[in-house]
């Protein structure tokens, strides 16, 4: 990754992170925290970075959200049932997002998933454009300076933790962070149980209202 770093420089990173923001299948993140570690080392400029990173995640969460708000919904109603991803769900994401649209978007890019999906789904849930942008802006600048600031003021103490560690132990950490982002996300979008008991809930309030109406 150094290597293709050291080649293509700040454009790589710019359209690594552009291209992860649109769903794909792309190491932004990994890509970001060895440019902090290239610039601690002097290779490349911390600033400069900082601004690819910035710029590659603002790019391809608005290109995302436009591309949502356009055939999100159509697309997902047309082709969701293929990959487990049904109108229930669907439903359950817009309730979601109707109520913490702005805390999902704010935490998104630190959530592996939802990351790659936050502009589509954004997009897709008529989010207005302005808030999106704001928020995604504030969400990108704390990512960006997370991963970036730490890898540069801790990069020879991540070299030499990467150098100790053999590659199976270093994909064993990534795949069990991995795994526990795509459970949570899951989990906090995709309970049904939650769901059924907060409309049960509401169901008993309401009556009980009605009853002692």
């Amino acid at each position: 990754m150094t290597d293709f770093l050291t080649q293509y420089g700040y454009s790589l990173i710019v359209v690594v992170v552009l291209l992860e923001s649109v769903a794909m299948p792309l190491p932004g993140e990994s890509l970001v925290v060895a440019a902090g570690m290239l610039a601690s080392s002097g290779k490349m400029n911390i600033l400069l970075v900082l601004g690819a990173s910035f710029l590659g995640s603002i790019l391809g969460d608005n290109i995302g959200y436009f591309v949502g708000r356009r055939y999100g919904r159509a697309a997902i109603v047309r082709w969701g049932d293929r990959v487990g991803f049904d109108e229930d769900k669907l439903t359950m994401v817009e309730e979601k997002f109707n109520s913490y649209g702005f805390v999902i978007v704010l935490i998104a890019r630190f959530i592996f998933i939802l990351r790659q999906l936050n502009g589509f789904v954004a997009g897709m849930m008529r989010m207005r454009w302005p808030q999106f942008l704001l928020y995604n802006a504030i969400s990108a600048a704390l990512w960006t300076a997370v991963y970036g600031l730490t890898a540069y003021y801790f990069g020879k103490a991540l070299t030499h933790f990467l150098e100790e560690q053999s590659t199976w132990a270093i994909l064993a950490i990534s795949g069990t962070i991995c795994a526990i982002g795509m459970f949570g996300t899951y989990k906090v979008l995709f309970d049904a149980k939650k769901e059924k008991k907060a409309k049960a809930d509401g169901k008993t309030v309401r009556d009980k209202s009605e009853e002692t109406a």
